[in-house]
């Protein structure tokens, strides 16, 4: 699907980056932007829906060679976004989950001319990043081959080796549920 650089820069130019970063997925060199915000951007941008879970104090910590806290993947045509971050959280995790609200997005480019079968927007997409509150857990709900996960402290997130961007949504994760 092709997105405008015109609508993509207009949606970007209302928020300011805290993170950029470069890495390969697949084989496919990206440049990603973190931004923090309560907005979420429209459908046609969206590659992937991605979720923070937490549950009291603690955090969802998915295992990987780099440890990260936000699990997700894409929206099927017939879903709205809810749905799908429902879903997915569901699939990766076996948690069903309560979404509290957007908490920020990564802008995706890609830097070649590679267009892999992805079902993204091309060259551009956004994956919006909820925060969402863990309910109850059903490992019926997991797909096989999902990466390990569990609850840690939301102290120990730093000494555990995630990166600092996931700790800044972390952050924001935390204090868009205080409020």
């Amino acid at each position: 699907m092709q997105i405008s650089n015109k609508d993509i820069e207009e949606f970007l130019s209302r928020h300011t980056s805290f993170g950029r970063w470069r890495e390969e997925w697949v084989g496919v060199p990206l440049e990603l932007c973190a931004y923090l915000c309560d907005e979420l951007p429209p459908r046609p941008f969206i590659g992937s829906v991605r979720a923070i879970v937490l549950c009291g104090n603690e955090v969802l910590l998915i295992h990987a060679s780099v440890p990260i806290l936000s699990v997700g993947g894409r929206c099927r045509p017939e879903e709205t976004i809810e749905q799908a971050l429902l879903r997915e959280v569901a699939e990766e995790t076996g948690w069903k989950v309560s979404p509290i609200g957007v908490i920020g997005f990564i802008h995706c480019r890609h830097l070649d001319e590679q267009r892999p079968n992805w079902e993204r927007p091309a060259p551009d997409f956004i994956d919006p990043l909820f925060v969402v509150l863990a309910e109850t857990f059903d490992k019926t709900l997991m797909d096989l081959g999902e990466p390990q996960c569990e609850f840690v402290s939301v102290d120990a997130v730093e000494s555990l080796g995630v990166e600092e961007i996931n700790r800044t949504f972390l952050c924001e994760a935390l204090r868009k549920c205080s409020a």
